[in-house]
């Protein structure tokens, strides 16, 4: 019989099936309706996105309406008509019909985790259990914005290099295209002999203009390599690992993913929420996925009555006290362990996350004061390759008419 499904082989009632069943029902009604009243949208997605900062806009308004006291219906009928992105529109939209089929914000939230992180969704869904949308919102919306703000600043420090090399090669490849075989056909005209330097040189323009389709096929396959080896968990691992090691921006890779471990970690534990749920919900904040490993082992053995300071492989029962852990710093170690003693992890963290987020962003500047001059001393050297190979044919030619 259908009933028997929601009993188990000792006849104990299953309610878990039975909420399944109502829920998707609920949905599928709530469908109906939006199909009905023509509401529900069929558009294609493929091709649309939601940025961080639209998730910010859109947090920044409703925690401002929320906390003036605007019903949250009501709030989200306004933000509906003041969004402009029309993939995050829908979103809202949807939302603010769930809420009249008792769908909640959070689960909304749920079915989009690529526009909402999950620390984004825990903190609404925190406070669908407690009522504390306003403080909550506040401090969301805190977050994101520094969030956005120290991503920005790391993103900008790894491609302000990279585009300086970029238009440096881009500069490179025209001179072999469009310049260097000019002047190499007037050097053969003359019979000059060519230095080695500027034979090397031509044979680059050579191959430019000849094998440039080799060129581009290695290119292509090269980008496909790179992509099928990122696409497997243990290559991931190991570029993660490779970034947290890679010269000059390994500060900022680490420094980033603790300062976003912390933020989260601090908030959800302001917010009430238990200790190994903030832990795994933090884990899916931070982008590193070596920094993701590591939290969800802290948060199992944490599972098992472990301290996190003894997951964090600091070990206090010798006097002198050895710290291997290659990811968190010995002194953010000794933090949670005085924590553990007192009780005051959410605010001995913040602090932490304060000054770990002053020397980050003024590592990030320091670092990009520094690569401009290196950055211009590499372009120099190429010019200059450059000018001494033109140069060279026109000493050879000198010497000739010298000796006549």
């Amino acid at each position: 019989m259908f009933w028997n499904s929601f009993y188990d082989k000792y006849w104990n009632f299953n309610n878990q099936k039975f909420v399944a069943i109502l829920e998707k029902a609920r949905k599928a009604k709530r469908n109906k309706q939006m199909h009905k009243s023509g509401n529900m949208n069929f558009e294609i997605t493929l091709f649309e996105s939601v940025s961080k900062k639209d998730v910010w806009a859109f947090i920044n308004k409703f925690s401002i309406f929320v906390n003036s006291w605007i019903d949250v219906k009501w709030a989200l009928s306004i933000l509906v008509k003041q969004i402009k992105n029309p993939y995050m529109k829908r979103i809202v939209g949807e939302m603010k019909e769930n809420i009249n089929h008792w769908i909640s914000l959070s689960e909304t939230m749920n079915e989009y985790p690529k526009v909402f992180d999950s620390l984004t969704t825990a903190l609404v869904w925190v406070w669908e259990k407690t009522w504390q949308l306003g403080k909550i919102l506040a401090e969301l919306d805190q977050n994101l914005l520094e969030n956005i703000e120290i991503k920005w600043k790391v993103k900008w420090a790894m491609i302000y290099p990279m585009i300086l090399l970029w238009l440096t090669i881009t500069m490179v490849i025209f001179m072999m295209i469009f310049i260097v075989p000019r002047i190499t056909a007037a050097f053969e005209k003359a019979g000059t002999e060519l230095p080695a330097l500027t034979q090397f040189i031509v044979w680059v323009s050579n191959f430019f203009m000849n094998d440039y389709l080799k060129l581009i096929i290695w290119v292509i396959w090269f980008v496909l390599l790179i992509r099928l080896i990122n696409s497997t968990y243990v290559w991931k691992m190991w570029f993660a690992k490779m970034f947290t090691k890679m010269p000059i921006f390994w500060y900022v890779v680490k420094q980033s993913n603790i300062v976003f471990f912390i933020k989260s970690f601090t908030i959800l534990l302001d917010s009430w929420v238990l200790l190994l749920e903030s832990l795994k919900t933090s884990s899916k904040v931070v982008p590193n996925l070596a920094y993701k490993k590591e939290l969800i082992r802290i948060k199992n053995e944490v599972e098992v009555w472990l301290t996190i300071s003894k997951s964090l492989w600091l070990n206090l029962d010798y006097e002198s006290s050895v710290y291997l852990n290659p990811l968190f710093p010995e002194e953010f170690a000794y933090v949670v362990s005085t924590w553990e003693e007192t009780w005051s992890l959410s605010d001995s963290l913040k602090k932490v996350w304060y000054n770990y987020n002053n020397d980050l962003k003024r590592y990030i500047w320091n670092m990009s004061s520094m690569m401009e001059p290196i950055i211009i001393v590499i372009v120099w050297a190429l010019v200059g390759t450059i000018i001494i190979w033109v140069m060279l044919p026109f000493f050879e030619m000198w010497k000739i008419a010298k000796n006549l």
